[in-house]
């Protein structure tokens, strides 16, 4: 009777000990940071495909580092280039200014009428921050913001308005890269 009240109590304690686990389907508090997000013209943008690319050019002795967000009506490219002697992932983390160099190079775009994404204007400012960049893992985490304008004219080739369009906040976090030489 003893041995019987004992396993009795032991099974017990088990089953109110499983009952009591927290379910990891439960916990809630867990919060994601989307790996790419902007804000254009102060709406949320978050793209359906992301992809980013280091290309190494041994002849150019460059490197170019391409980062692509895509919806099925928008599109965010930005382009960095820098010098590079060596055939390696590592690129240099630090702000990149539309205003300084022609190798900074953001662009946002929409679908036209005939299904092909056209650039909305002219880049004005800028900059792409790259915050950090793991060579070693190939993922890199920064922040990005542009404006691009456009002339708007009448059929007599007036100006009749200008167009701006605003990107602003934008992040791409543990944002994975591929790496690939010329």
């Amino acid at each position: 009777m003893k041995k019987l009240s004992l396993i009795v109590l032991s099974l017990l304690s088990v089953i109110l000990i499983e009952a009591c686990k927290k379910s990891s389907s439960d916990d809630s508090s867990t919060t994601t940071t989307p790996t790419f997000q902007v804000y254009v013209n102060d709406s949320l943008w978050t793209p359906r495909s992301v992809t980013a690319v280091l290309t190494y050019d041994s002849k150019a002795q460059t490197k170019t580092l391409t980062c692509t967000g895509i919806d099925t009506t928008d599109k965010i490219v930005w382009n960095i280039k820098q010098p590079a002697s060596s055939l390696d992932s590592t690129f240099t983390s630090k702000t990149y200014y539309v205003s300084d160099t022609a190798n900074v190079k953001p662009m946002y775009y929409k679908l036209n009428s005939s299904n092909v994404f056209v650039a909305t204007g002219t880049i004005k400012s800028g900059n792409i921050t790259i915050s950090s960049f793991d060579a070693k893992s190939k993922v890199m985490t920064g922040t990005f913001a542009f404006v691009t304008t456009k002339l708007n004219y009448d059929s007599n080739g007036n100006v009749t308005s200008i167009t701006a369009n605003n990107i602003t906040s934008g992040q791409f976090n543990s944002f994975a890269f591929t790496f690939q030489k010329q």
